[in-house]
């Protein structure tokens, strides 16, 4: 699905693991209690299993230029705390603060199917039509949203290519080879991050990182690759974070293709287009 209509990259056997649609919204009136009743009167059917984290840290800014640097906040009154509604087969999870909603897809450790951009689209907006009218009978106000998120994470197994696990320049175009002196790597990072451009304006960052590791359970090599892209809506209201949404989609998957090598998409991921 394509804001532009160009037609995207598609795979046989995609390495997706993980789809996260974020929004952050203005400050609202909701307590946990509320957080809690929403949870509990719209979602328990589908989500049974509940649970209560941390929370995370939102951005407060769409602006592409600005610092990454970590800031430091003072913390008053109650503690905030971010609540977990968890499907029975752990796949599909909604994560609700009272700055922030996010919707998961999770295919691992689940092993389902990566059901397709569509599929999490309409299980977002799907939650989110919920809260917004949760929200306007509770609190009798309207949410706004400041940032919309998108996140694609990858699991890539090195070992498919027949190539040890520090090369992992036969994965990731972003990644080079050094001089023979020192041997391959056996864990690092790449992070990179690009602007988002429409018609001219920049509305958004791409953010690609790829990590290489170990697997905990038989220590065998992995790769991560990680596509975040961030901005604010697009317009006003449910259309204007679909076309962020749709846009976002567009870069990740073009993004991907861009960053991963031919050889890659063709072994291990069967690129059909």
């Amino acid at each position: 699905m394509s804001n532009t209509g160009s037609v995207l990259p598609e795979y046989t056997k995609p390495p997706v693991v993980e789809v996260v649609f974020a929004v952050v919204v203005g400050p609202s009136a909701l307590s946990v209690v509320d957080l809690a009743k929403f949870g509990i009167e719209y979602l328990d059917d589908d989500f049974p299993i509940h649970t209560e984290h941390p929370p995370v840290s939102v951005i407060g800014s769409s602006n592409p230029v600005g610092s990454i640097a970590p800031a430091l906040s003072l913390l008053a009154g109650t503690p905030p705390v971010r609540l977990w509604f968890q499907s029975e087969d752990k796949a599909r999870l909604v994560q609700l603060q009272r700055d922030w909603l996010a919707c998961n897809w999770q295919g691992s450790p689940t092993n389902v199917s990566y059901p397709h951009y569509s599929a999490n689209e309409e299980f977002f907006f799907k939650t989110w039509d919920s809260y917004s009218q949760f929200v306007q009978s509770t609190a009798d106000t309207s949410l706004a949203v400041t940032m919309c998120e998108l996140t694609y994470i990858n699991h890539i197994v090195p070992e498919d290519l027949k190539t040890k696990g520090g090369e992992l320049s036969r994965v990731i175009r972003l990644a080079g080879k050094t001089t023979e002196f020192l041997p391959d790597p056996e864990d690092g990072q790449l992070a990179f991050r690009y602007r988002i451009s429409l018609e001219g304006q920049d509305i958004g960052w791409l953010r690609v990182q790829a990590t290489q590791g170990f697997r905990l359970d038989d220590r065998s090599p992995i790769i991560q690759l990680q596509l975040v892209a961030q901005g604010a809506p697009l317009g006003s209201g449910r259309d204007g974070m679909l076309r962020f949404f749709r846009l976002a989609h567009e870069w990740i998957v073009n993004g991907f293709a861009a960053v991963t090598t031919e050889t890659a998409q063709d072994l291990l991921w069967e690129r059909k287009r």
